[in-house]
């Protein structure tokens, strides 16, 4: 747990740094501590202040306190690779906290989706002083999904854009509470969350994939014309069945199978190349030299899809899997890439390279 769930992966999810810190060092002095009732016992302290706090009208204590206890008990389920009840139950919740967060908050609410195999769940992050024009679905991977990338919902916000943390086929509650996992026939839900962003009035969409959600990312962008701009970040394009015990046993629960071979062939359907795939849109690979799953050049594969749009890289020497030790920053240039992107004066920024010049990748390597 301490390997895949590193103090910086804590904090980006929006665990408190002082409870990322208790957690790692208890592990670290007492191998009979359980990670998920370490995470759920500093929960249910978060959860105490959240209540106090309300009681005495602090709304924005409250608020801050059950958003650290949504993320603690985030992390808590990631202990459990099956869809074991204790998982689901502690991602119910998860999901019940953030409620009460949202409540508080204001710019935070609720979406389910209904698709002919069942509902598709998520969480729609507005602006608060502008209507937004353009949205970014942003999509998790194996193992996290949804609220844990709310601070990219609102470093999304932040610059006018209306952001999805979208729970698809295989991932959060779409897969332990309705039962519905990643196939070929679900794969193409995910465009349900481009619907619903027109469906609010949005008609300029992105998609931005963390971890191995930045292959569904792709394989949306490459199925449905009006994603405009991709950003990957964490993701082969060609995957395989990986060493490490607990990225297999994820992969098995997203996919819903239960052996090597079965999780193989789903991964054949996923896998992408230029000679069967085209992606209309502009592309942002997000990388890093510390990655442990994703060796640093692998993700400019990507390239190879896009042979009529701008594409870029962001690249961080140290950075860890997805830039979970530079969230404030990936945040922040991901973020801005997207609203130059989708912004109604987009024509012009193509023809114009603009100060940052997002259309040469090597001037975009952060070091």
């Amino acid at each position: 747990m301490q390997r895949a769930v590193p103090v910086t992966r804590m904090v980006d999810y929006g665990v408190p740094l002082g409870d990322a810190l208790h957690i790692h060092g208890l592990i670290a002095t007492d191998d009979s501590a359980g990670w998920d009732e370490i995470c759920e016992r500093l929960a249910a302290r978060h959860h105490g202040f959240a209540e106090a706090a309300e009681k005495a009208g602090r709304s924005p204590t409250a608020a801050q306190a059950w958003r650290a206890a949504s993320a603690l008990l985030q992390c808590a389920q990631l202990a459990f690779n099956q869809d074991v009840p204790r998982k689901r139950a502690l991602y119910e919740q998860a999901h019940a906290a953030l409620s009460r967060h949202a409540h508080l908050s204001g710019d935070l609410a609720e979406v389910q989706l209904s698709t002919t195999y069942g509902a598709l769940h998520g969480w729609i992050v507005r602006p608060e002083s502008v209507a937004a024009t353009a949205a970014v679905i942003v999509i998790g991977g194996l193992s996290g999904w949804g609220s844990v990338y709310l601070d990219i919902g609102r470093a999304l916000a932040a610059r006018g854009l209306l952001a999805i943390l979208a729970e698809g086929p295989g991932q959060g509650l779409t897969r332990l509470r309705g039962g519905m996992h990643l196939g070929d026939r679900t794969l193409p839900l995910f465009s349900a969350f481009l619907d619903h962003a027109e469906s609010l009035g949005v008609r300029r969409c992105g998609v931005w994939g963390n971890s191995f959600g930045g292959l569904f990312a792709a394989q949306l962008a490459a199925r449905d014309r009006r994603v405009r701009a991709l950003c990957v970040n964490g993701a082969p394009m060609t995957p395989s069945v990986p060493p490490f015990r607990t990225a297999r046993e994820q992969m098995e629960a997203v996919f819903g199978v239960d052996d090597e071979i079965s999780l193989g062939h789903r991964l054949q359907l996923l896998a992408m190349s230029p000679r069967r795939h085209r992606i209309d849109a502009h592309l942002l690979v997000v990388q890093g030299g510390r990655d442990a799953l994703v060796p640093l050049g692998e993700q400019t594969s990507y390239f190879t899809l896009v042979p009529a749009h701008e594409k870029a890289v962001l690249t961080w020497a140290d950075g860890e899997h997805t830039i979970y030790n530079y969230a404030q920053e990936r945040n922040a240039q991901a973020a801005d890439w997207f609203a130059e992107r989708l912004d109604p004066a987009a024509a012009l920024i193509e023809n114009n390279e603009g100060d940052m010049n997002w259309k040469n990748p090597q001037a975009l390597n952060l070091t």
